[in-house]
């Protein structure tokens, strides 16, 4: 009993996690991306410069960790003048710093959007100077709220413009059978675009030709953790294979079998899944709610980290 409850709250958090890594999906989002190494600045002042940019975009609306890493914001951070204040005891170091902030599309190395704002640091070394120049970045500057509103608006325009070239790229792909790039492409079109009613079609296409192209893996992954009476999971493994899929009715006499072998809690989970499979509009949100999250699986496996030298350029 003790180990089907831990298994139970292991599925939980494993559900959480996916909400939590899904919720950008439809949404504008700009990944900060920052030098492991910059001139002049130590690596506690670049985590620190690091979340400073990222305050400024959630400060704007937007999240700061766009899982398709596509659209990136970067830092160019430029001293300008150091000059050391005698009088006291002890000398004052003042470093003038200009910051600069880059909107660039990765895909297209298209610079959208760029700021630059002059700040002022004083300490008793440079390195203090420094760090007081970055905790002073006015996060809620309203110029760098109008800096993100602009890059915002004109990757809403990229993304109005290139709708349909986007949905045209993810047809070759179905027709390829590369189901989660298909999706993938769909998912990171933002659902205040025009046509993201067509998004959402091609995406309920996409996603039934992945299940109908995955359901025999699913069902001996099913077998197997059946084989080893993690019984648990195997229904949570049953519960991911779509109504549309041409596995679903072998899936629903193995769950027959499975049911009689978990406790009651778990039977009244696996019960109501089923029930949201009999209602049409339980059954989308479902799909959606799966849509996204291959969307997101397929990206961190393709995501590497971006070089900062590289996006500079």
């Amino acid at each position: 009993m003790k180990n089907i409850l831990v298994l139970l709250m292991l599925s939980f958090f494993s559900l959480l996690s996916r909400a939590q890594a899904s919720k950008d999906i439809g949404k504008i989002s700009l990944s900060v991306i920052v030098p492991e190494y910059m001139e002049d600045l130590t690596d506690s002042q670049l985590s620190k410069l690091d979340t400073k940019i990222s305050q400024i975009i959630t400060a704007s609306g937007l999240s700061d960790s766009g899982y398709s890493n596509n659209f990136v914001i970067y830092p160019k951070f430029a001293i300008n003048e150091t000059s050391v204040v005698e009088g006291g005891m002890q000398n004052i170091t003042v470093v003038n710093i200009e910051l600069s902030l880059f909107v660039k599309q990765v895909d297209s190395n298209i610079l959208f959007s760029t700021i630059s704002k002059a700040i002022k640091g004083s300490g008793s070394s440079k390195e203090l100077a420094i760090t007081n120049a970055i905790t002073k970045i006015a996060t809620n500057d309203p110029a760098y709220k109008k800096f993100i509103d602009e890059s915002k608006a004109k990757i809403f325009k990229y993304y109005e413009t290139k709708c349909a070239d986007l949905i045209k790229k993810s047809d070759g792909y179905v027709k390829m059978q590369q189901y989660e790039e298909a999706l993938g492409l769909l998912m990171s079109i933002p659902d205040a675009v025009s046509c993201y009613s067509q998004v959402q079609v091609k995406a309920i296409e996409a996603y039934k030709g992945y299940q109908k192209k995955n359901c025999a893996k699913q069902m001996q992954l099913a077998r197997t953790t059946i084989a080893t009476n993690d019984y648990v999971e195997a229904l949570n493994i049953l519960s991911e294979i779509d109504p549309s899929s041409p596995c679903f009715k072998e899936s629903q006499t193995i769950a027959k079998t499975v049911e009689t072998k978990v406790n009651a809690e778990v039977k009244k989970q696996w019960d109501f899944q089923m029930k949201q499979y009999n209602d049409e509009v339980s059954l989308e949100k479902q799909r959606v709610n799966a849509i996204k999250d291959i969307a997101v699986s397929y990206y961190k496996s393709q995501t590497s980290d971006i070089n900062y030298t590289v996006i500079v350029k």
